[in-house]
């Protein structure tokens, strides 16, 4: 019998991957991260139809130059979930502010 497996760090490179167009795009309001984590479920709800992950859970958080990302993904019902830690930055206007006489 032929097993399917996928490593954590396989599952980290993805979500990088997914990541990279909107690094540096994203507007700092709340729901701006929601674009990026429907995408995460959507590759993870994937990956747990196919019986290649147990579980996993999001969290986002807003900084000030970047949205965090905690992602716990549980490789096995016998293993604790692993932990990942992504970042996506928010735009950042490159103009100096002009100063009002």
């Amino acid at each position: 019998m032929r097993q399917n497996r996928i490593s954590i760090n396989d599952i980290k490179w993805d979500l990088i991957k997914i990541i990279e167009p909107y690094d540096g795009r994203l507007e700092t309001k709340e729901n701006a991260g929601n674009t990026v984590t429907n995408i995460f479920n959507s590759y993870l709800r994937d990956l747990k139809a196919e019986r290649l992950i147990q579980d996993y859970n999001i969290l986002c958080s807003l900084r000030d130059t970047a949205f965090t990302y905690d992602i716990n993904v549980k490789m096995s019902a016998d293993r604790s979930p692993k932990k990942l830690k992504i970042h996506v930055g928010t735009f950042q206007s490159p103009w100096v502010e002009k100063k009002v006489a």
